[in-house]
Formats: C-alpha cells, sequence, structure tokens
C-alpha cells in the first residue's frame, strides 16, 4: 500500500490516540523503527504483511477510505468524534444485524444505571 498523505494523517491520528509509537507499536505489532519509517516516508510503500495489521487501526481514522463515519451529525452540525467512539463504532458495524441489538440494548440499560447512580 503507497504512504498517502490519508494513510500519513491516519498513522499520526493512531500514535497521538495511543498516546505514543511505542504503544502504537506494540498494539500493531511492528517495530517502532518500521513505523518510524512508515511516518517520515523513507518507506513510501508498507508491505501486504503490515498493512494487514494496521488497516484495521488504522481504518476508523482513514474517514471516507475506511467507514466514511468519521464525523457524525446531530442538530445539523458536525462533531468530531473521539478515536474511542470511532472503534465503536467501526466494532458495531461488524456484529450482525442482532448483535447489534442486543449490544444497543445493553449500553443503553448499562448508561441508564449509571445515571440513576449518579442521580441518587
Amino acid at each position: 500500500m503507497k504512504i498517502t498523505d490519508d494513510i500519513l494523517k491516519a498513522l499520526q491520528g493512531c500514535v497521538d490516540g495511543f498516546g505514543s509509537v511505542a504503544e502504537f507499536s506494540r498494539r500493531t505489532n511492528i517495530s517502532i523503527e518500521t513505523l518510524s519509517r512508515y511516518m517520515t516516508r523513507k518507506t513510501r510503500v508498507i508491505g501486504r504483511e503490515s498493512w494487514e495489521k494496521l488497516y484495521p487501526v488504522l481504518k476508523p481514522y482513514l474517514g471516507d477510505r475506511g467507514n466514511g463515519k468519521n464525523v457524525k451529525k446531530h442538530n445539523s452540525s458536525e462533531v468530531e468524534l473521539t478515536s474511542d467512539e470511532r472503534i465503536l463504532l467501526d466494532a458495531f458495524g461488524e456484529l450482525t444485524p442482532a448483535q447489534q441489538e442486543s449490544k444497543l440494548l445493553e449500553i443503553v440499560e448499562l448508561a441508564r444505571v449509571e445515571v440513576k447512580k449518579r442521580n441518587e
């Protein structure tokens, strides 16, 4: 995969999201040195094996190339999603419709309980 500006931005977003290149390296099982070469464009192409490790993590940061849902609409204004929200949306999208419904109900119930605890 050629390292485009979008991929470079996604790499930087992941590093920022994980807090460090070291943590990003640990999560993707790609060496810090290799990631640094990608980010400085000393390497212009990401090999297939590395791309298969990177893509699931980069996908939420790739905008339209990822899932097309890097911005959510609310009351006609754009709101940036946090990296955790992007990861949750991406994971949610991989579930079957029945699983999505079940998990959505679980999350809503969990939030309801938390709100009730705070109000007590």
